[in-house]
């Protein structure tokens, strides 16, 4: 799949260029033309309002996880931030590895669930309120939609299947608005 994913990087608008010379009429190429450029703008800024709202967070926790006295708050940080980009098991496995750490750290139970319970708020507020608010206006799917499409793009190709499903199920959802007769299973994706 990363192989696949260089090389169709690496050819850059090969495709577009070739499918607009197939394609018999006029009308054809300039839908073809918007549809990949519509995917364009709406995958990057998809992208880079994810990557800011992952930067956000690393910076929160790594904060929350100073205060709460976590050896290398910076670590756990980058961490967070990094883990957010895996849907659903990142946060979990950021936070089991966060739990068995603070365990080992602190001899107290109680004082052992601070860093995991207030990770866990700074997950929640982000996920429920901060990530859907900056990422309703750019790309507006079903959110039942995006967790089956987690499900089967994870079971798939694992990770990477995960971290490619909200893309694809958008540029799916891109392709079905701009081609009429696929226009209903556009609306079923959206909100």
């Amino acid at each position: 799949m990363l192989i696949l994913l260089y090389f169709l990087l690496a050819s850059g608008d090969l495709f577009l260029r070739k499918l607009v010379k197939v394609l018999p009429r006029l009308k054809d190429k300039k839908a073809a033309i918007e549809i990949a450029r519509a995917t364009e703008h709406h995958i990057s800024a998809y992208l880079s309002t994810v990557t800011l709202i992952n930067i956000g967070l690393g910076v929160v926790v790594g904060v929350a996880m100073a205060l709460a006295g976590m050896p290398n708050p910076v670590l756990w940080g980058v961490t967070a931030g990094v883990l957010n980009f895996v849907p659903y098991l990142g946060p979990i496995v950021m936070l089991g590895v966060l739990a068995i750490v603070s365990l080992l750290t602190f001899g107290d139970l109680a004082r052992a669930a601070v860093a995991p319970l207030v990770y866990f708020g700074i997950n929640m507020a982000e996920g429920y309120f901060v990530t859907p608010a900056l990422l309703g206006r750019r790309l507006i799917l079903n959110p039942v939609v995006i967790f089956l499409a987690l499900i089967f793009w994870g079971w798939m190709w694992g990770i990477a299947g995960a971290l490619l499903a909200v893309p694809l199920l958008a540029i799916f959802k891109i392709f079905c608005d701009h081609i009429e007769p696929l226009a209903p299973i556009g609306e079923f994706l959206g909100r």
